[in-house]
């Protein structure tokens, strides 16, 4: 799952700043970086690149790093359970 879709899952239309980051994110959704591919690490460069571009304010980004933190541990969880099952 991308970044993108995690955050529309379960942040769109929550009244936090994790919604409004997905608001944010859902407003730039013909630009914002959703398809990323590569490691973690290149994605999260590429999200955090692409937040400081648009002039994000710091509480902003800091929300961003909390939320792509919850990301990297639920996407490790979901790969980890379906290598389980092979």
């Amino acid at each position: 799952m991308s970044f993108y879709t995690f955050m529309m899952r379960k942040y769109k239309g929550t009244n936090t700043p994790e919604g409004d980051l997905a608001y944010d994110m859902e407003l730039d959704k013909n630009s914002f970086p959703k398809n990323c591919t590569g490691k973690f690490n290149a994605r999260h460069r590429l999200i955090r690149e692409h937040l400081e571009a648009c002039d994000a304010c710091s509480d902003c980004l800091n929300v961003f790093e909390r939320c792509w933190e919850e990301y990297v541990a639920c996407e490790k969880s979901r790969l980890n359970k379906s290598l389980c099952r092979q």
